[in-house]
């Protein structure tokens, strides 16, 4: 081997993670970590190699665990991307990013696409072999059983199709759907654990990876029937030696006891809940959910959190989770995610916590915070005041409502039939466009917002408003109506998901403004000659990765050096506020109708007159 091991010895921290999750022998709360991308850069691996030789991974994650303190080594790698490329999915490598699948052109649009697919050789296509032999010598070097982590059958299929794609196929075609969750399920995924489980037989938690199958991404039905039912399936497929157990959006559940009896049935030997929902519905409640069925409970800290400190609130809700999971035993602590952005200072304020803790330092003992904000937050929506474009009879006005309805249903023939209709009873365009269409979308974004719908629901509503606008836009255009303004979207460079970007952009459109998508894995000097080039009035930037995040404050800086003065907007899952003033942006947004209210605040501003002093 070209990497010496022989320095690391983890035999008391598995000892520890046996006796103290599943069993209750141990007296002290064992943890783990998520960290293969702060494992690469403590160790000053480059990615490509960190990625694709087992050697290096494990050597990462050994040296990183050996000297910053951690328990045990995570040796996960990339586990979302693996079976994608083995089926033919582009891979992109990078010198310092984790790898990400590009689906911008998808492997699977219709039918003939599904069947010219070939199921990739178990243990052997693309990097299949790569996650074997990093089993295999992980095996040889600590003795322990490893389990295999791959990609869980709804987050594979919307790898090969697309995210927008699988969603808008449940509601059109679900019969295809369900094909493609078939293939995914009992011809790639099956066979590749089965082949896994011929070398490890003992393996009985080979763990799926499935954040997309979370809620608010999809609703609790679609994961039933589009999620679980295939998690069973490829339980039965492979004896009941597979758990996914990483879905999220608890707090979103309108019936959190039915999600958490659905997580059980997908890893029914223990119950995992995690930030920021766990710290919305309480550690405690998740404590006594699982205690109460004998189980054990896994608590999951922010990856926020670890990321942007400070540490005193790392080590406060360290102790809470911590002196909540203690009480007999059956628990263990879970660090979501050390990224390459995580400060080495947080990194070890988060173990230094959790040593204290076992020496039995209580600095913040009886301390609640988690629980307090309850389930998602319900923001009160003033009622809508309809008013609208001219003088319009009772007739037109009906014309105007049914669109709006069925914007609002997501209902697309049905609005692409009213707006034919409107334009045949010679209502303006205007009011077609600002009181139905534009004022459907603001409903929805309310809706949204206050938990009322989830992201299907909105992907709809936004393809019905968006088929209206298309019926519209010739129109519009022979009659010089301007948008509202010109906003230009992006992906960061390094960084090939588009789901939230997509959205916004759809969100956007419904709200009467122009957008140009550049697309995905832009690069600063491509922003820059884009933008110059397009004039836009708004720029919207998106991450969804944590180690492509510093890429928007990277283009930021190049907009100051070109002189640009556009605002720039920023947003995706691991993004918050702090992050975006730190990189100097003018805006951040949670969500698509944040992200929309923001643009039109930054465009109104610019259009406001500027005052003259007397």
């Amino acid at each position: 081997m070209g990497y010496d091991f022989s320095a690391f010895d983890f035999s008391a921290g598995f000892r520890l993670l046996r006796d103290g999750f599943l069993s209750d022998k141990a007296e002290q709360v064992p943890f783990i970590q998520q960290s293969h991308e702060f494992n690469m850069k403590y160790a000053g691996l480059n990615a490509r190699e960190y990625y694709s030789n087992p050697e290096a991974l494990l050597y990462g994650a050994f040296k990183t665990a050996h000297e910053v303190g951690f328990d045990t080594p995570d040796y996960c790698w990339d586990s979302y991307n693996v079976e994608a490329e083995a089926l033919g999915a582009k891979l992109v490598m990078f010198d310092d990013l984790t790898p990400a699948i590009d689906n911008v052109e998808p492997l699977v649009r219709q039918e003939k696409d599904l069947a010219r697919l070939k199921a990739p050789v178990p243990g052997k296509s693309g990097r299949m072999a790569f996650a074997f032999q990093t089993m295999e010598l992980y095996h040889e070097l600590t003795g322990e059983t490893p389990n295999l982590v791959f990609c869980a059958p709804f987050t594979l299929a919307t790898q090969v199709m697309t995210f927008e794609d699988v969603v808008l196929g449940i509601k059109d075609n679900p019969a295809f759907i369900h094909k493609v969750m078939s293939f995914v399920t009992e011809e790639v995924l099956a066979p590749y654990i089965n082949e896994f489980a011929a070398k490890f037989p003992e393996a009985r938690a080979n763990n799926g990876g499935d954040a997309v199958a979370s809620l608010p991404f999809i609703t609790l039905d679609m994961l039933e029937e589009f999620g679980l039912q295939y998690v069973e399936r490829l339980q039965e497929l492979t004896g009941h030696r597979v758990v996914v157990d990483n879905w999220w959006g608890d707090s979103f559940a309108d019936d959190l006891e039915r999600f958490w009896s659905m997580k059980l049935r997908a890893t029914p030997a223990y119950l995992k809940v995690q930030d920021p929902d766990l710290f919305k519905v309480g550690a405690q409640k998740a404590k006594d959910f699982a205690q109460a069925r004998d189980l054990p409970v896994m608590l999951g800290v922010s990856n926020n959190l670890l990321q942007d400190g400070p540490p005193e609130e790392i080590a406060r809700r360290i102790h809470e989770y911590l002196e909540v999971a203690e009480p007999g035993g059956k628990s263990l602590l879970y660090l979501c995610n050390f990224s390459a952005q995580a400060p080495l200072a947080h990194v070890r304020a988060a173990v230094e916590a959790i040593k204290s803790f076992r020496r039995g330092e209580r600095p913040y003992a009886g301390e609640r915070a988690s629980g307090r904000e309850g389930t998602a937050a319900v923001i009160a929506l003033p009622a809508k005041q309809k008013t609208r474009t001219g003088n319009l009879d009772e007739a037109q006005e009906e014309i105007l409502d049914e669109i709006f309805g069925a914007v609002v249903d997501g209902l697309e023939a049905d609005a692409l039939a009213g707006v034919e209709t409107a334009l045949a009873e010679g209502i303006p365009l205007g009011a077609i466009l600002d009181d139905a269409l534009i004022a459907a979308m603001e409903e929805v974004g309310g809706l949204f917002s206050d938990g009322t719908i989830f992201v299907p629901e909105m992907l709809l509503s936004a393809r019905a408003m968006k088929g209206g606008l298309e019926l519209l836009r010739p129109l519009l255009t022979k009659t010089s109506a301007k948008p509202k303004g010109l906003v230009v979207l992006a992906t960061v460079q390094g960084d090939v998901h588009d789901i939230g970007k997509n959205l916004v952009g759809m969100m956007l459109e419904g709200a009467g403004f122009q957008v140009i998508d550049l697309g995905v894995n832009i690069a600063p000097d491509e922003a820059v000659a884009r933008v110059t080039e397009i004039g836009p009035d708004v720029v919207g930037l998106s991450a969804l990765l944590t180690t492509t995040m510093p890429a928007m404050g990277r283009i930021i800086d190049a907009f100051q050096r070109a002189a640009i003065r556009i605002p720039v907007i920023v947003g995706g899952a691991p993004v918050n506020p702090d992050f975006a003033r730190r990189i100097g942006a003018d805006g951040y947004a949670e969500n698509a109708p944040e992200a929309v209210n923001l643009v039109k605040r930054l465009v109104s501003q610019a259009a406001a007159p500027l005052a003259v002093p007397a």
